[in-house]
């Protein structure tokens, strides 16, 4: 849905929420959520856009380059979110380059599978893959953190899967799991909640270390079958704004925000569906994003596997 930036200064402002990923994902799912609450105490409007692509790095290109003036601004995801920058040499602008407004909530990645497979835990779906039953696997994006995920799955844990295939986003990964082009998938613990809903998916392994249990009663851990995913696979919904957007311009969206996250109807909305909802301000924000927040990815990279020089490698080899 696509919408256009008005002009700020009075009653009727109209602003734009730029999402980096497709329709139905998780980052997708909060906006929509916290949107008409936001625009509550903004006395405005907002309209979501979705720019899609490259792992949330078009979308973000995209808001690099819009007006400071507060009637544009966007949710990332760090850490995934500086993971993917990091890996693609061919960006010319930094993170820090954002001005940080608030962040909302924090989720990560689940992996969920078709019914028609009967696979109920870990242990079955790498079964399954070993024995040739199924054979394709979809991940959110080349170059993002849940393609390093997804190498580390075939690397560490043993999922066999024949061809891992990218999509944009975790709702893209949930319409192909529920038609069938592939049989599983990562998708982030709330685009699942769809998925189960659906009857036609199920959500098997959670790959954070975040309980799911309320929200997913029989959900296996990928932490019971070797390390932790959980530096790579749960990440902030972090609010930022254009390069230079003043601070008292940020603050009314962060006070819009924070509005939003505790709303009795946001509060009731994480209650039914085990979503995380929490309000951080502008310098806990920045905190998901700045150099040290780099970093430690860095460092937790070269830890997993080797450096990004490795990963693109292995990335490449798997195309």
């Amino acid at each position: 849905m696509t919408g256009l930036a008005g002009c700020l200064g009075g009653d009727g402002d109209t602003r734009t929420w730029m999402i980096p990923w497709g329709e139905g994902g998780g980052t997708d799912t909060y906006a929509r959520q916290m949107q008409p609450l936001a625009e509550e105490e903004l006395d405005g409007s907002i309209e979501i856009e979705n720019r899609e692509g490259a792992g949330s790095m078009i979308g973000s290109e995209w808001l690099l380059d819009q007006d400071d003036d507060g009637s544009v601004f966007g949710t990332v995801n760090p850490a995934g979110w500086t993971f993917t920058w990091r890996a693609d040499e061919s960006l010319d602008w930094h993170p820090t380059d954002f001005e940080p407004i608030a962040y909302s909530g924090i989720f990560g990645y689940t992996i969920i599978v078709n019914n028609e497979y009967e696979i109920e835990d870990y242990g079955e779906l790498r079964d399954a893959y070993e024995d040739g039953d199924i054979s394709n696997f979809a991940y959110q994006g080349a170059g993002s953190d849940s393609h390093l995920a997804t190498l580390l799955l075939q690397e560490e844990y043993d999922l066999n899967a024949d061809n891992i295939v990218p999509y944009d986003g975790g709702g893209p990964v949930q319409e192909a799991v529920l038609g069938g082009e592939v049989e599983a998938g990562i998708a982030t613990n709330t685009s699942a909640i769809d998925a189960v809903d659906s009857g036609e998916a199920s959500a098997i392994v959670n790959l954070m270390d975040i309980d799911l249990t309320d929200t997913f009663p029989e959900i296996d851990r990928i932490s019971e079958y070797g390390d932790s995913l959980g530096w790579l696979t749960e990440f902030y919904q972090v609010q930022v704004a254009p390069p230079g957007t003043d601070e008292d311009t940020r603050q009314e969206i962060s006070e819009a925000i924070q509005y939003a996250c505790e709303h009795d109807d946001t509060q009731e909305w994480m209650d039914d569906t085990g979503n995380i909802v929490e309000y951080g301000d502008m310098a806990a924000a920045e905190e998901q994003y700045n150099d040290a927040a780099i970093e430690e990815i860095e460092s937790n990279v070269d830890d997993a596997i080797g450096g990004f020089d490795e990963f693109l490698n292995l990335a490449e080899d798997a195309e």
